[in-house]
């Protein structure tokens, strides 16, 4: 019965269709072995092995191709279709064709017994895919209008119009591609069925081109001369021997136009229009921005690092800062994508390869400048380059006192904006246009404790703090101070700067006030959603301020980052924090923490082979990044290959003083049984915990690994009494943890942290 019921029950799959163009030419074996290969680069395209891993794709062959059949996310059968696409441009002795629809599938038994898949949304999937020639992928209206809600996919979607299929089915189709994968020409089968189609916008007559409609008029004319000449022709006769008689008419007369001079003008005249609508039109696409089909968003740019020309060269905070203001009103244009500083600062001032730094920061467009001060005197150069032509869009040169900055800082971003043709609202303009203070000393101490707030170490965020309490002390109303004060302090802890129950306080008495002072500071909503997330274990409260950040800054990378490391992964919405996990990496590709964090996502999803694979990209990125080093053995350890582990673990251990690592070495190496050393780990720890914070959880898990059940309870439940969450927040998850699931002490303190979330949930 219950098979029965699955049977019955209709639900929506997103399909990606597929067969090999030509395939019943070739040979017998040849069909084999171009089957074979085709299925292998199928099952080794990333999107095919998550959506396999989390049991959300069916595959089914369809004689000279496959159906793959993914339950969750329609961008899944998209992806793989680009992946498969590049595969295929490397191996073009395997024509094959594609098509993507999202629509109702059922189970069936086939003739085996054996469990299949039927349903409209694998038959439209085949008639779509029908259409197309080799390379084409083509995907249905309703998957374009889904995906066309992301900008990313924008620039891949070109409408080819309706066109009527197998039974009489009418279908609109969109041709999916860019510079390196899909077809741009459009189907040879597509002009011979939309003619057929009644009513169909696509079935109506292509217009003829302005010269051929010139033509063709100008032969209608004539023919209707010859036939106006040979009815009239004896009547002309006539008239003209009488003219031959007659005396010629006075100058004063004006003779009317010939049958032939009136034809002549009309024809000319229509020409005449035709060249210039044809001119007209060629001048407005002039204007249009041109289609990249590269895939890259046309609206997106890269501020790189701003070069000091000041002779003061301790003024390199003031050239760092001017360019993390533009950058920050950018972001907030939701129709912009604007890479985060931590991925530009790696590259200098005016570089020479701008297309492949534009390529690995996914933008089309890199904004240059440089800024020189002297006392009250600023001079700021910019260019904006489109990277992939060298083609300079815009340049300026501003010449004003410190006083006038934030006004240059808005004209160079709203010129930006408006080059790049990106659509502002009239919050967004508000924004871009705001003075965040009117003292510049106040501005100044603010931008130096920027340059230290960027350098994230515990010395330097301390340095950063001072610096910000003294651009409030010059302004009290400084809000945007007021928001970094409030972050600096919160992830001091995380740098082992200080005990969460002293930096905690603090940070939530300046990100309130930067609120109070200002409703809409995207920063302070993101401080308060650590804060909340974090440090309280209120989940839903830290929801609540990471989407609001987010709306008001679409592009912050930071809030994208936080939202799914301290809610997301907390609540085990797995789905959604890699999502979000991956669009921070999106906005900022090369920072290292994103990366990371994307692979420990990755692995608390039980998608341990996409995790480690994650994580020693990050190491290749930079092999003396400690964090990615002790990630990757976490994920080494739960996958069981402890020796790779361990070499992870001393590694990142050997380039950091920061306890988790060492906590993490004690623990497995007490696991392996070499007690001596994780005993020295342990009081290695306990012995610095008197001079400076180490979280209770780092003593926990080595105590753990020597077994000692009551003295790791006792550590967790120190690390709950601090308000930790950097630990606890994934207590019910954390595979560290695992040896103390079931003990009622355990049990208890776990059973705490969630009542305190839901308790949460329920008062909102």
């Amino acid at each position: 019965m219950a098979d029965e019921q699955k049977a019955r029950r209709l639900e929506i799959a997103h399909v990606l269709f597929m067969d090999i163009v030509g395939y019943s030419k070739l040979l017998t074996d040849e069909q084999s072995e171009a089957l074979q290969e085709l299925n292998q680069i199928v099952r080794n395209t990333e999107a095919a092995l998550e959506a396999e891993a989390a049991g959300q794709l069916t595959i089914l062959p369809a004689g000279d191709g496959m159906a793959l059949v993914f339950t969750g996310s329609v961008e899944e059968p998209v992806e793989c279709a680009l992946e498969i696409s590049r595969a295929l441009r490397v191996q073009p002795s395997l024509p094959v064709r594609m098509g993507i629809h999202s629509g109702p599938i059922h189970h069936v038994k086939d003739a085996t017994g054996r469990e299949n898949i039927a349903g409209v949304g694998i038959n439209i999937a085949q008639r779509v895919m029908d259409c197309g020639d080799a390379g084409h992928i083509l995907v249905s209206k309703r998957v374009a209008d889904d995906l066309a809600q992301q900008r990313r996919w924008q620039p891949y979607l070109h409408e080819l119009g309706d066109v009527e299929v197998k039974h009489g089915v009418v279908v609109s189709l969109v041709n999916l591609y860019a510079e390196t994968i899909g077809n741009p020409t459009p189907p040879s089968r597509l002009g011979k069925t939309r003619g057929s189609i009644p009513g169909s916008r696509a079935g109506t007559r292509k217009a003829l081109s302005p010269l051929a409609l010139a033509i063709f008029i100008i032969a209608v004319l004539l023919l209707a001369l010859a036939i106006v000449s040979v009815i009239f022709a004896p009547a002309i006769m006539r008239t003209l021997d009488q003219h031959r008689s007659a005396t010629l008419p006075q100058p004063t007369a004006t003779a009317p136009p010939s049958l032939a001079d009136t034809i002549k003008s009309a024809v000319a005249k229509q020409i005449t229009d035709e060249l210039q609508s044809e001119l007209s039109r060629k001048k407005k696409a002039a204007v249009q921005p041109a289609s990249t089909g590269s895939g890259i968003p046309e609206k997106s740019i890269a501020v790189l690092p701003f070069e000091n020309l000041s002779e003061d060269k301790s003024n390199a905070y003031f050239a760092e800062g001017i360019q993390d203001e533009i950058l920050t009103r950018l972001a907030k244009v939701a129709d912009l994508k604007v890479i985060a500083r931590t991925s530009t600062e790696k590259f200098k001032s005016v570089p020479e390869n701008l297309p492949d730094i534009a390529k690995q920061l996914g933008v089309m467009n890199i904004l240059e400048g440089s800024v020189q001060k002297a006392g009250d005197q600023v001079r700021v150069n910019v260019q904006l380059i489109n990277a992939m032509t060298s083609a300079h869009l815009w340049a300026e040169t501003y010449d004003r006192k410190l006083t006038d900055l934030f006004a240059v800082e808005s004209d160079i971003a709203k010129t930006i904006a408006d080059t790049l043709q990106a659509k502002l609202s009239g919050s967004e303009k508000t924004a871009m246009a705001k003075e965040p203070t009117v003292n510049p000393e106040a501005y100044e101490l603010y931008l130096q404790g920027r340059f230290f707030w960027n350098k994230r170490t515990a010395p330097d965020l301390r340095k950063a703090i001072e610096y910000f309490k003294q651009a409030i002390a010059k302004d009290p109303n400084y809000a945007v101070a007021y928001a970094a004060l409030a972050q600096a302090w919160l992830i001091l802890p995380a740098y082992g700067g200080g005990a969460p129950k002293d930096c905690v306080p603090p940070a939530k008495a300046a990100a309130e006030k930067a609120l109070a002072l200002d409703e809409t500071s995207s920063d302070a909503h993101t401080a308060l959603g650590m804060l909340r997330s974090g440090y309280q274990f209120d989940f839903p409260g830290g929801r609540k301020e990471y989407e609001r950040a987010l709306e008001l800054n679409p592009n912050d990378a930071t809030a994208h980052h936080w939202f799914a490391t301290d809610v997301l992964a907390a609540l085990g919405e797995s789905d959604r924090e890699i999502a979000e996990m991956r669009r921070a990496r999106e906005l900022d590709p090369l920072s290292l923490v994103i990366n990371t964090n994307l692979g420990e996502a990755l692995r608390r999803a039980g998608r341990l082979d996409e995790a480690i694979s994650q994580l020693r990209k990050t190491v290749e990125m930079d092999g003396s990044f400690y964090f990615a080093h002790h990630a990757l053995g976490v994920a080494l350890e739960k996958k069981g290959q402890f020796p790779e582990a361990l070499a992870e673990y001393k590694k990142s251990a050997a380039l950091t003083d920061d306890p988790v690592p060492r906590g993490l070495l004690g623990h497995l190496l007490g696991t392996l049984g070499h007690r001596d050393e994780a005993t020295k780990i342990l009081q290695e720890l306990q012995t610095e915990s008197q001079h400076r914070y180490v979280d209770p959880y780092n003593l926990a898990i080595v105590y753990l690994g020597l077994g000692d059940r009551e003295q790791a309870l006792a550590a967790l439940e120190k690390s709950y009494d601090d308000r930790n969450g950097n630990s606890l927040e994934y207590i019910r998850t954390d595979p560290m943890l695992d040896p103390l699931r079931g003990d009622p002490r355990f049990e208890a303190l776990a059973e705490k942290i969630v009542r305190m979330r839901d308790f949460r949930a329920s008062s909102k």
